[in-house]
């Protein structure tokens, strides 16, 4: 068959399209990040160190669900399959539960979920992918349990300090346990053939397992815990635990009760989140007055167990009569300070709903008005769902899906100061304002700050996977001069800043910045990517003896900032020294125990 020449400059025109398919700065366009025959569902996004992201999701395509991923760089551009990559295509049940999805500190992703490939009950399986879309442990992972008999959902894994993986999940046995698992970089189990299962009280029934990294290779486990039945629960009660790198309790061998008063409804998934110390925010709503009103509630816990809020957490709000619920939280190590955002509205009606938030102090004190700051007023029939937070230096950024008829959604985004005056112009942004039916929203944040939002979006048939990048300043499209922090420039060069606080003990926080450097893809075509260099970032002891590698990878072009945890460093002065091509830059800093 003869082609014509004008067919192959087609083809290739397509195809130099889909592969340079970038970040959109059009609210009404975004990006399709997998939008094919048969539905994309539940997508999870994690944030790579060079300023790019993993995305997962459940697929349809060719019937059954399937499990597909997608790497995108800094860019956006897709670095895999433009559909994404098959991980798994094992039997499916005909509906899906929870799953999760992480990074490693060399940029490997993990994503554990749950099938039938054994045949009985759901079990969870483990699959860790490099960047290259090579499956480090096997075309078929690993399999986390050895009971293909015992219904066991929702499984969640956070990769650990020290390069191994730990994962969580629900063993619904009678009653329902929690189970974990903690796989080495290899994909060899190491708490034994059987997971860990951590039993309640009596006929306690224990749900939905969270875990954050915390240090030395341990993680914090956070769980629910009830009597009675899911759809009536007694006696519910949140509880947290720290895990060693063995599996053993740390704190003690029973779990600290976070939350005891009683009054959640067994439907609710309370939440935790890391607070970038080794420490956790755990966050749920509850009726503890038994008025009718839902309270929004935080406790925030350090890696020794103390809570550092007040017993059974802090409340966003204390305005009676209204529902505040979905809330989600970001803290900023750079003040200590954490923040809370919910959507409110009327208890009695239920009609007018609107966004709110609240910032507390280090000690759980709420800072801004006892009824929080009303980001969007209660407005008749725009219910918002799926809020998502991320802290940035001392600023918070917000999105969610706001409701425009019964089944149709557009995306929505703020960022606010420690004032709670709203930044990009002082108005909410459209993230997505293409009319749709939108779900399951989610995000992760770059290092310099940029969100990457991804949701399930109908606009052209069953759902699609569709994102957003969105930059500090809220511009809309690839990282560019936006990743610069009001007031300041970017320099020519790298520049290292001092660190803060300096005296420190034992957590301090270092800045730095890579500059710009625009390129062309070729003598006529310019994409508006950015050059991106390796970097790296080590302290070292006053001797010059190596301590700590913060930052060993590429980044793109901005402000960074990173943590240095110096537990288990004696006191005294040391140096840290940023490195980037011939750049090389150090300053001092100085640990007080």
């Amino acid at each position: 068959m003869r082609i014509s020449t004008l067919s192959l400059f087609l083809v290739a025109v397509v195809a130099a399209t889909s592969a340079f398919a970038q970040w959109s700065s059009d609210a009404n366009v975004n990006l399709a990040i997998a939008d094919t025959s048969g539905s994309q569902e539940l997508p999870k996004i994690v944030a790579t160190s060079d300023g790019g992201c993993y995305v997962s999701w459940f697929d349809t395509r060719g019937g059954g669900y399937k499990v597909f991923m997608q790497r995108l760089n800094a860019q956006g551009v897709k670095q895999w399959a433009s559909q994404g990559l098959l991980i798994s295509a094992n039997p499916q049940n005909t509906s899906t539960v929870d799953y999760d999805l992480a990074v490693d500190d060399s940029n490997n992703a993990v994503v554990v979920f749950t099938d039938i490939r054994n045949g009985g009950s759901i079990e969870p399986f483990a699959y860790r992918i490099s960047p290259n879309g090579d499956f480090r442990w096997g075309a078929n992972g690993v399999a986390l349990s050895t009971s293909s008999s015992t219904f066991q959902p929702n499984p969640k894994v956070v990769a650990t300090s020290d390069g191994s993986f730990v994962f969580a999940w629900i063993f619904s046995s009678t009653p329902r346990k929690i189970a974990m698992q903690r796989l080495n970089a290899a994909g060899v189990r190491q708490w034994g053939a059987d997971p860990i299962l951590w039993a309640g009280s009596g006929s306690e029934n224990l749900d939905y397992p969270n875990i954050v990294r915390s240090d030395n290779g341990s993680v914090l486990l956070s769980h629910s815990g009830y009597t009675g039945t899911f759809i009536s629960p007694s006696n519910y009660r949140i509880y947290a635990r720290k895990i060693s790198a063995a599996g053993a309790s740390v704190w003690n061998a029973n779990p600290d009760t976070v939350y005891g008063l009683g009054r959640v409804s067994g439907f609710f998934v309370p939440k935790m989140i890391p607070d970038g110390n080794n420490g956790a925010l755990c966050v749920w709503h509850d009726d503890r007055n038994s008025t009718g009103s839902s309270f929004s509630n935080v406790q925030r816990i350090t890696s020794t167990g103390t809570k550092l809020f007040p017993t059974n957490g802090s409340a966003g709000s204390t305005l009676s009569g209204r529902l505040h619920n979905d809330a989600w939280v970001a803290f900023t190590p750079m003040t200590g300070e954490t923040y809370m955002f919910w959507y409110e509205t009327d208890a009695a009606f239920q009609r007018d709903y609107g966004v709110y938030g609240q910032k507390f102090s280090p000690t759980g004190d709420r800072v801004w008005a006892d009824s929080g700051v009303a980001f969007k007023q209660l407005e008749r029939s725009t219910q918002p769902s799926f809020v998502r937070a991320y802290g940035k230096d001392s600023s918070a950024v917000v999105y969610y899906l706001q409701l425009v008829t019964g089944t149709t959604h557009v995306v929505k985004g703020f960022r606010t100061d420690r004032n709670g005056n709203m930044l990009w112009g002082g108005a909410i942004k459209d993230i997505s304002s293409l009319v749709s039916g939108k779900g399951r929203l989610t995000g992760a944040i770059t290092a310099a700050g940029a969100s990457l939002v991804v949701w399930a979006d109908k606009r052209l048939d069953d759902n699609g996977v569709y994102g957003q990048r969105v930059n500090l300043d809220g511009t809309l499209g690839n990282p560019g001069p936006s990743e610069v922090q009001p007031g300041e420039q970017l320099a020519l060069t790298p520049t290292l800043m001092q660190n803060y606080p300096n005296p420190f003990n034992p957590t301090t926080t270092i800045r730095f910045q890579i500059p710009n450097h625009k390129f062309q893809y070729g003598s006529d075509l310019e994409f508006g990517d950015w050059n991106l260099g390796f970097v790296t970032l080590k302290v070292f002891d006053i001797l010059g003896r190596e301590v700590a590698t913060l930052v060993n990878a590429v980044m793109e072009p901005g402000t960074h900032s990173v943590q240095w945890n110096a537990n288990g460093h004696a006191s005294g002065v040391y140096l840290y020294r940023l490195e980037s091509g011939s750049f090389v830059q150090t300053k001092k800093l100085l640990l007080l125990q």
